[in-house]
């Protein structure tokens, strides 16, 4: 039978599939094994934010700051979500891109007002650029 979904908009099930297989690697702390798995639920859907999002989870957990900040940058183009901002905020932190980093804390504050986590990386960020500017 034909899908209710728009061509371009239906789930792959070998994307699922690999999605899934991903979810228990990473759980397993089978990194590399989650990595490829999530590379091969985005090939089969690449605009598939959440695939995005997980992976770049996953680039933070392997402190890969750079790839966690575009995989957050393309989900956020598709769905922007607080939790995605705050992602890509601790990513360009750990870069020691400040300014960067709290413009995307400030986007999940807009998307979630009460977010005591976004305030608080947001003053974080101020702190860190401030020091950064005065120590040599």
């Amino acid at each position: 039978g034909q899908s209710a979904l728009p061509q371009g908009k239906r789930k792959s099930p070998a994307g699922m599939d690999a999605y899934n297989e991903a979810n228990a690697l990473f759980i397993d702390d089978d990194f590399d094994g989650a990595l490829a798995a999530y590379q091969r639920a985005i090939a089969s859907e690449p605009d598939n934010p959440l695939y995005l999002m997980k992976r770049a989870t996953l680039h933070m957990k392997l402190t890969n700051y750079i790839d966690a900040v575009a995989d957050a940058s393309k989900a956020l183009k598709l769905t922007p979500s607080a939790k995605g901002f705050l992602l890509k905020g601790e990513a360009l932190f750990r870069q020691e891109e400040y300014e960067e980093a709290k413009l995307a804390f400030r986007k999940a504050l807009e998307i979630s007002p009460e977010s005591i986590i976004a305030r608080r990386w947001v003053r974080k960020c101020e702190v860190s650029a401030y020091l950064s500017r005065m120590l040599p």
